[in-house]
């Protein structure tokens, strides 16, 4: 006789892994948007100058704080979610959509950074120049790495959710086939984050 009281099944130690690591990535990431939101100053170097000095710049951070912490609540749904396929398939929905963005948000990110640094796409009227131009390096080696790395962790959480061969083989391509067509629409000038 089954003694368990708990209506939660069993979950998986990787699911479970996965899903921290998610939240954890993305509360990390919320709490300099939600410092720069409050009004902090410290680490605005990173960024471009004309962004930190924008009159929205307090707005944009207000509104990046609730997404990640959206995004935090995705990984701990991957750990408390339970068998409803309802919620199952709308987590699933979800976390493709934030891979695909983020994942092409990440790869878009780093390589037009690096084609500015070398020198192939301008800033602006401008060539880059290290001395005036860092934000564009800490761009490229920090906050589009954060978004890869993002897209990377919910495509790993939505693969171990999933048991079966043929539903992860499915779950790979649509994860890669959205990160395509986000890749394409930032080519041709239309970026979603």
């Amino acid at each position: 006789m089954d003694t368990n009281l708990s209506s939660k099944p069993a979950q998986s130690k990787s699911s479970f892994w996965a899903g921290i690591a998610v939240f954890v990535w993305s509360i990390a990431y919320m709490l300099p948007h939600l410092y720069w939101a409050l009004g902090g100053r410290m680490g605005l170097f990173l960024l471009k100058p004309s962004v930190a000095a924008s009159s929205q710049f307090q707005l944009i951070n207000w509104v990046a704080t609730p997404i990640f912490i959206a995004a935090g609540l995705v990984g701990i749904g991957f750990i408390y979610i339970g068998n409803n396929k309802i919620l199952r398939s709308l987590l699933l929905s979800i976390s493709m959509l934030g891979c695909s963005i983020a994942t092409a948000h990440g790869i878009f990110g780093i390589v037009y950074r690096g084609l500015q640094i070398a020198g192939v796409i301008g800033l602006g009227n401008e060539t880059y120049h290290i001395h005036d131009d860092m934000y564009v390096v800490w761009d490229m080696v920090m906050f589009e790495p954060w978004f890869l790395i993002e897209g990377i962790l919910l495509a790993i959480a939505g693969w171990c959710l999933l048991k079966g061969a043929r539903s992860r083989k499915i779950w790979l391509a649509v994860c890669i086939f959205g990160t395509l067509v986000g890749l394409v629409t930032a080519m041709l000038g239309v970026r979603f984050a």
